[in-house]
């Protein structure tokens, strides 16, 4: 995926969420609208923003033939994408540059997931000036923690 694309008249993601709140708009909303229009995967998967708080942020989605594998589970890899972007998103709460990328997601599969919503939260662990690190959970439609990560972000200041 590319860099993020911003509304007009915003230049980071800090803005991005600021001039949400000051339009009155959902932040859940306008980030939930703007990665819908940029990324297929994102809608075929059927992420919702549930929440976003300053270094936090929870996504949902559910249980579809579309995210499945053999064996009636949530396939590793679109685990592992809700983990990158709930991540990814925690970090854009904190992200004084204008953009981000991961740099490394290490994950650990607990459980399989077959019942859903699932619940993929973000949580912002320390932010340095240049890179941030977050720790991750997938939790199933019963709370049980099926996927624990810990990744690290590098915060892009300036667009090239």
């Amino acid at each position: 995926m590319g860099l993020l694309e911003l509304p007009e008249g915003v230049r980071n993601l800090k803005e991005l969420f600021e001039t949400s709140r000051r339009r009155g708009v959902k932040v859940e909303s306008q980030l939930e609208r703007t990665m819908a229009d940029e990324s297929e995967l994102f809608t075929t998967i059927g992420f919702k923003v549930v929440k976003v708080g300053r270094g936090r942020v929870e996504l949902r989605f559910p249980f579809s033939r579309a995210v499945s594998r053999r064996g009636d589970m949530v396939h590793g890899g679109v685990v592992m994408h809700s983990l990158d972007n709930a991540c990814g998103f925690a970090v854009m709460t904190v992200n004084p540059g204008v953009d981000q990328f991961t740099m490394e997601l290490k994950v650990n599969f607990l459980k399989p997931l077959r019942k859903g919503p699932f619940r993929a939260i973000g949580k912002v662990v320390r932010a340095g000036s240049n890179v941030v690190v977050v720790e991750g959970e997938v939790r199933d439609a019963d709370g049980s923690l099926c996927a624990k990560s810990l990744g690290s972000w590098y915060i892009i200041r300036d667009r090239p």
